[in-house]
């Protein structure tokens, strides 16, 4: 099932459900002459369409003037999860509905998956119990940090961030979503400088500490970044969605045995305007899908009604299901005021502080000392 919100141009609200529904399934014909673009259902025009394919609108609510909500169904047989799967069913719930000529405005607002789609997708391999277990990390939040490479770390210079932030205490350390494989500090030789550092330290405090290797590409060679990541001693995986698409969540968790990070770098472009997404739907299929961690936003300044957008994007992600819970990330913050957002945010989320924990062990410790006593945690 479908929901949108649409301000519909030249043709009423009914027809325009009727034919965006019938471009979902049996399909539309378009014809562009002198006079505009003339359309019809090809149900109207062949008499062998079958009707297992056709859809139902369930729904059709005026919101305000002249814009509704409509909800349309269509069955769960058109589409196989296992090929076609998601990419298949984004181009019918998300393609045609932004370009239509008869919609002025259209926001798509919730999408209910048949159950055949989570019993493929099965959701993180890890999740938040995983993620805990192989931290060894219980009853607190994570705390967690960003490279910047950009800012003139080669890999040398990661690795001795790194070390910073592990002896310091922190949980989590992850490249930044513009870097993936630059001249100063390539993916293979950061990988193994930052591995190796881990591997000193947990071996002298006992303490483990995940990174997680930017490995966003082109599909052709998405399985070589994360073979580069993997085999040089990274223990997680991120990715960037919305630049290399949906189904790039599954292949990294179905290949590789480790944490995938989904970062959410470009998802304005998808979720705010007359044409949108909501950012729900894209949270519930990134859990679906395996994300293991998943940006949520902050709270800062924002209205209450955001807030509560933000609460419902952590509800999606930690909500009971057959599938693990993922982890809901809040970065843009420092380590001086994550505390004023953990009332919010709860135990099941990681932190990421920025640049500001860069300086040395000793003021980064102190730092996360600080945040701890604040928070009243333990360790």
């Amino acid at each position: 099932m479908v929901t949108y919100q649409l301000t519909p141009k030249v043709e009423s609200i009914h027809k325009a459900a009727d034919l965006l529904l019938a471009e979902m399934t049996s399909g539309m014909q378009y014809i562009s002459t002198r006079k505009g673009v003339k359309m019809y259902k090809c149900e109207d025009k062949l008499p062998f369409i079958d009707d297992s394919i056709k859809g139902e609108i369930l729904s059709i609510e005026e919101q305000d003037e002249g814009t509704y909500i409509i909800k349309l169904s269509f069955p769960a047989t058109n589409i196989d999860p296992g090929l076609g799967g998601i990419s298949n069913l984004w181009a019918m719930v998300a393609g045609e509905v932004f370009s239509l000529y008869f919609i002025g405005g259209a926001k798509f607002l919730e999408l209910e998956l048949p159950s055949s789609f989570v019993h493929h997708y099965k959701g993180p391999q890890f999740g938040i119990e995983g993620i805990r277990e192989l931290l060894k990390v219980k009853d607190r939040p994570l705390i967690g940090a960003i490279i910047k490479p950009n800012l003139g770390l080669n890999p040398e210079r990661t690795a001795e961030v790194v070390s910073i932030l592990a002896k310091a205490g922190f949980d989590f350390v992850k490249d930044d979503e513009v870097c993936v494989n630059p001249d100063i500090c390539l993916l293979k030789q950061r990988a193994k400088l930052v591995a190796q550092t881990l591997d000193k330290i947990q071996h002298h405090s006992g303490r483990k500490m995940l990174y997680m290797a930017n490995v966003t590409s082109d599909f052709s060679t998405l399985g070589k970044a994360a073979e580069i990541a993997i085999s040089s001693g990274a223990n997680g995986l991120m990715i960037d969605p919305f630049c290399i698409g949906l189904s790039s969540i599954d292949y990294l968790k179905k290949n590789f045995s480790c944490p995938i990070y989904v970062h959410r770098v470009g998802y304005g472009l998808f979720c705010s305007g007359n044409l949108s997404i909501s950012y729900e739907i894209f949270t519930k299929l990134f859990r679906m899908l395996g994300a293991d961690f998943s940006h949520v936003g902050g709270i800062w300044g924002k209205s209450e009604k955001a807030q509560k957008k933000v609460a419902r994007y952590v509800d999606i992600l930690r909500k009971l299901s057959s599938i693990r819970a993922t982890w809901p990330v809040v970065s843009g913050i420092s380590l001086e005021n994550m505390a004023e957002y953990y009332d919010f945010y709860g135990d099941d989320t990681l932190f990421l502080d920025h640049i500001g924990i860069y300086k040395d062990e000793g003021s980064s410790a102190r730092k996360l000392r600080a945040l701890k006593q604040k928070m009243g945690l333990k360790s």
